[in-house]
């Protein structure tokens, strides 16, 4: 996670195997509430201490949240949007009974703490500068969200739905 020698500045892609979300911060399906646009996307991961201390000093946006009782540790929390802005086509994958489908933001809604038993993720830099404010968000480059179906959900899987 340091900066390359030959490019001063620049910010390495996180690749995050089986992510910690913190559900009740994420917005998989686009739904609207008091912190979220009706059709914006995103999610939050737990970065642990010693990584979002780094990722902080890169300018990344990371949330320190105080733990829920005295005593408990703090959350690190990172944002991470959902959008096609930056790629023509988004890598994102629902894994089903060892199947791989190719999602569009509709299956989105699928990725729900119930069913989904693993998140792996590729998330993208983007730096932004408004005024004098600066900091760097971070978008899904791939994801892949395996999700937990009935023994029903793969026998009927290959039917046509009419």
């Amino acid at each position: 996670m340091t900066e390359s020698p030959d490019r001063p500045g620049w910010i390495p892609k996180l690749e995050i195997a089986d992510a910690q979300i913190k559900w009740v911060f994420s917005h998989f399906d686009g739904r609207e509430d008091t912190f979220n646009q009706e059709g914006d996307h995103n999610f939050t991961v737990i970065i642990p201490e010693r990584e979002a201390l780094e990722l902080k000093e890169q300018g990344w946006s990371i949330r320190e949240v105080p733990g829920y009782e005295e005593g408990d540790p703090p959350e690190f929390l990172l944002k991470v949007k959902i959008s096609s802005r930056f790629f023509d086509e988004l890598k994102i994958y629902l894994i089903k009974n060892n199947r791989k489908y190719r999602a569009e933001k509709r299956d989105l809604a699928d990725i729900k703490r119930s069913t989904t038993t693993r998140i792996d993720l590729v998330i993208k830099p983007s730096r932004w500068t408004h005024g004098n404010n600066s900091g760097v968000t971070a978008y899904v480059e791939e994801l892949y969200a395996h999700i937990e179906q009935s023994r029903f959900a793969d026998m009927y899987d290959d039917l046509e739905t009419i």
